[in-house]
């Protein structure tokens, strides 16, 4: 998962969707009066979701613009590659983090986003408190977009449990959305914001189809974030990838024919304001 360059040759799907959501939802953003916002996106990996998507909604007199990710590779990727101007900077951070956050960032923002992120993360009430801690004590919203169900989890869990592969894959369910398989997710990711402060509260779980344009597309998608390949030796890798598509097969998993690769999957997509504690309702 800290593979820059390939995951900003590989990620169409991440921006198809990000392009997308964006367009759709960014109306309920509630931008500040004198265009003067502050926003940080979590989980930002090679930048251009940032730049490409994030940088061109924001007000041209805009406070400060910050991406952010766990992967320092990812960080030191996007800050060389993506030199927008000087209110924009790429950081350090784990949003599901128990320490204290960054002084420079807690209470400062007016927006959090996160698209593809969250799905990583196993303590999602944690990671909603730190959303919460970011946005200024005065108010502020957060749009969040991540995997709910992909059959990417069903592949892991299978591969873990042969004889070959479960010693690099003993800790699978750490990269398997808490949420997967979980009856109206949305309905209870609502319920998580709300018990973390967060009212206006609107989710909704999207499903989702994506056409590869042929298996090393795919491949190339899956390997600039597969979490195991770093642990397998690298001359396995060839056979991992040939298990890994047989059980695309067995399971009946993807629609494949010569020219393309059908994939199904579920995108949570939840909206939230922070108000301040005089202010705060459900309406």
């Amino acid at each position: 998962m800290n593979r820059a360059g390939l995951y900003q040759r590989a990620n169409a799907v991440q921006r198809h969707d990000a392009e997308q959501i964006l367009k759709e939802y960014s109306y309920l953003l509630q931008w500040q009066l004198n265009g003067q916002d502050n926003l940080i996106d979590i989980g930002s990996g090679s930048g251009d979701v940032l730049k490409d998507f994030i940088y061109p909604l924001m007000p041209r007199n805009f406070g400060r613009l910050v991406g952010s990710d766990i992967s320092s590779k990812m960080c030191k990727y996007a800050r060389k590659t993506y030199k927008l101007d000087e209110r924009c900077d790429f950081r350090i951070l784990d949003i599901a983090t128990e320490k204290e956050l960054p002084i420079d960032l807690q209470g400062q923002f007016d927006h959090v986003t996160s698209f593809y992120c969250l799905h990583w993360v196993q303590n999602q009430r944690q990671a909603l408190r730190n959303v919460y801690d970011l946005l200024r004590s005065e108010g502020g919203d957060c749009l969040l977009v991540f995997l709910v169900d992909n059959p990417i989890y069903d592949v892991y869990l299978s591969l873990s449990k042969s004889s070959k592969w479960s010693s690099y894959m003993a800790d699978v369910e750490r990269f398997i959305c808490p949420f997967h398989r979980i009856e109206k997710p949305q309905n209870k990711f609502a319920a998580m914001l709300r018990e973390e402060g967060f009212n206006h509260i609107k989710t909704e779980l999207h499903h989702k189809t994506y056409d590869y344009k042929g298996v090393d597309i795919l491949k190339d998608n899956i390997e600039a974030v597969c979490p195991f390949l770093e642990r397998i030796p690298r001359h396995q890798h060839s056979e991992f990838w040939e298990d890994f598509f047989n059980i695309i097969i067995d399971l009946d998993l993807q629609h494949i024919t010569q020219q393309q690769i059908t994939v199904t999957y579920k995108l949570m997509v939840a909206y939230a304001r922070k108000t301040p504690k005089f202010l705060n309702n459900d309406s």
